[in-house]
């Protein structure tokens, strides 16, 4: 008997995988290379093939190791060395899937045991490494979508670079390193002269070695999601450096050489651990974009107003409790975007922002808005929801191009009537304020779509909003609305009107104009009846009713043919017509 002829014919020993593991980590094992298949067909399978055949038969000629090998795993009809490889490849993966925790007896030579377990050899098969070549052979994509395999880091990922480049330094331009076990870059990464971009998002980085610097050609550097503490001074000299991303690592501040960096266009550092910014920020003549969202600044240097070319300015969930005044030199600056901070007040200098388009202000502290506010003759979105606005200046009526205003929870008790100037607007947000009315002017705004004024202490609505020839949704819950004016008719655009929770006990009969009228919300008021015309709103979808003081329904309603919901919770009905009662089931 053959020293091995009892082994299952698909079972690999650890000491023939270790050969054939190893015999993976070549250089081609990173998407940036070209040589894989070269390699593949010309130095690696028939070095497989022959180590395969002397681990199991050390003493024999090749010859005889090759009948052996084809005989074990049936490759006597497989035309080449490549087949034969990929065959055994194959037929590993299949074993390894099915094995799970159990283990496999190999009988080796007639009395020892050995046991092949997936643990024995998982430091060798987990490994990002090869995992590229893995999914190129054949069974490997199907058993690495195992839930049991992940992407592990190896300590010799480094060496493994540093490697690969002497052998593809000169024409290399771009380097995708998207791996979580990188823990460094080798000082040999500045070799690659001709590198444009280089990416290493998700990966055990600490530090970047100094040599980066010598990447004069380095346009576009990534390094999102990674734990770097720090920058080199060196990466001041990346002169060709376009776009700079350093989103969620552990910066706690900046070289000041990152104004060394004239070309750089965007810069984000979002998610970061920075307290400041140096001055030396100023000097990026070129930058364009700026993200800082979710760090820890608690002010900006006055040299932030150097940036003549910022376009984009993100400064969301930050600690910044002012702004310098040296805000008001960005010139070029289109959005601004200050969500979550601690502002108190802006500086009368945001006036001088001619080109601004989009000011978010919410969930800050501001009392109140500067006049110069007015001069923002571009604004097309100002948002202020939750700050601790009392009163808005009549100047924001100059806003001409402004199309969203959001000023939900404040403490707002009136609107200045120059509201009515602003033509283009078409989103006014006013929930969760203290207004007790609106002003008649609101009925100039021509464009406006949606007006949304939820839990404010309006008790009547002017007569002027029936003006709103585009509005298209109408919110009003909340409020102490005892009437509606019979104006509110002329809304022939509105698809919504909420009006619940208010103190309306009749309808005007000129609701039936509201021909586009889709969802109807009248719960808890003090209605007693509803008028016929309501049978009218052919669109209707949903009608709320509940905890009124209904008695009856209009027959009429029994005519909406497009509604699907009718809510009557609550309500003291006797006389329902059984041509609603069948319909909704009631």
């Amino acid at each position: 008997m053959h020293p091995i002829s009892s082994a299952s014919i698909e079972s690999l020993p650890n000491e023939l995988l270790l050969p054939i593991l190893e015999a993976c980590v070549a250089p081609p094992l990173f998407s940036v290379c070209k040589r894989w298949s070269h390699l593949l067909a010309t130095e690696v399978m028939p070095s497989l093939y022959k180590q395969i055949g002397k681990m199991h038969f050390p003493q024999g000629d090749i010859n005889k190791q090759a009948l052996i090998v084809d005989k074990i795993y049936k490759l006597e009809d497989r035309p080449s060395e490549i087949e034969k490889v990929k065959a055994i490849f194959r037929q590993a993966f299949a074993l390894s899937k099915s094995l799970a925790p159990a283990e496999l007896e190999f009988k080796w030579k007639t009395q020892e045991k050995r046991y092949y377990t997936l643990a024995n050899y998982s430091s060798y098969l987990i490994n990002i490494n090869r995992l590229l070549m893995w999914k190129r052979l054949p069974g490997g994509g199907e058993f690495l979508d195992q839930e049991k395999i992940k992407y592990l880091p190896l300590e010799k990922q480094g060496e493994l670079l540093r490697d690969w480049i002497k052998e593809n330094c000169e024409n290399l331009t771009l380097l995708n390193l998207l791996c979580e076990g990188l823990t460094y870059l080798p000082p040999e990464i500045g070799q690659l002269s001709q590198l444009t971009r280089l990416r290493s998002n998700h990966s055990q980085l600490t530090i970047l070695p100094a040599e980066i610097g010598k990447l004069s050609q380095l346009q576009k550097l990534e390094l999102n999601q990674s734990q770097l503490a720090s920058l080199p001074a060196e990466i001041g000299q990346l002169s060709q450096l376009r776009g700079l991303y350093l989103d969620q690592n552990q910066l706690t501040a900046l070289p000041v050489e990152i104004g060394q960096l004239s070309q750089l266009q965007t810069l984000e550092l979002n998610e970061s651990q920075l307290a400041s910014l140096p001055a030396e920020i100023g000097q990026l003549s070129q930058l364009q974009k700026l993200e800082l969202n979710q760090s820890q600044l608690t002010s900006l240097p006055a040299e932030i107003g150097q940036l003549s070319q910022l376009q984009s300015l993100y400064l969301n969930q930050n600690q910044l409790t002012s702004l310098p005044t040296e805000i008001g030199q960005l010139s070029q600056l289109q959005r601004l975007e200050l969500n979550q901070n601690q502002l108190i007040s802006l500086p009368t200098e945001i006036g001088q922002l001619s080109q601004l388009q989009y000011l978010l202000l919410d969930q800050n502290q501001l009392t109140a808005l500067p006049i110069k506010i007015g001069q923002l003759s571009n604004l097309l979105q100002l948002h202020l929801c939750q700050n601790q606005l009392t009163a808005l200046p009549a100047e924001i009526g100059q806003l001409s191009q402004l199309q969203e205003l959001d000023l939900s929870q404040n403490q707002l008790t009136a609107l200045p009537t120059e509201i009515g100037q602003l033509s283009e607007l078409q989103y006014l947000l006013l929930n969760q304020n203290q207004l007790t009315a609106l002003p008649t002017e609101i009925g100039q705004l021509s464009e406006l779509q949606y007006l949304l004024l939820n839990q404010s202490q309006l008790t009547a609505l002017p007569a002027e909003i029936g003006q709103l020839s585009q509005l298209q949704w109408l919110y009003l819950n909340r409020n102490q609305l005892s009437s509606l004016p019979t104006e509110i008719g002329q809304l022939s655009q509105l698809q919504r009107l909420g009006l619940s929770q208010n103190q309306l006990t009749s309808l005007p009969a000129e609701i039936r104009q509201l021909s586009q009228l889709q969802k109807l919300y009248l719960n808890q008021n003090q209605l007693s009846s509803l008028p016929t015309e309501i049978g009218q709103l052919s669109q209707l979808q949903r009608l709320g009713l509940s905890q009124n003081q209904l008695t009856s329904l209009p027959a009429e309603i029994g005519q909406l043919s497009q509604l699907t919901k009718l809510e009557l919770a609550e309500n003291p009905l006797k006389d329902i017509a059984e041509r609603i009662r069948q319909r909704f089931q009631l």
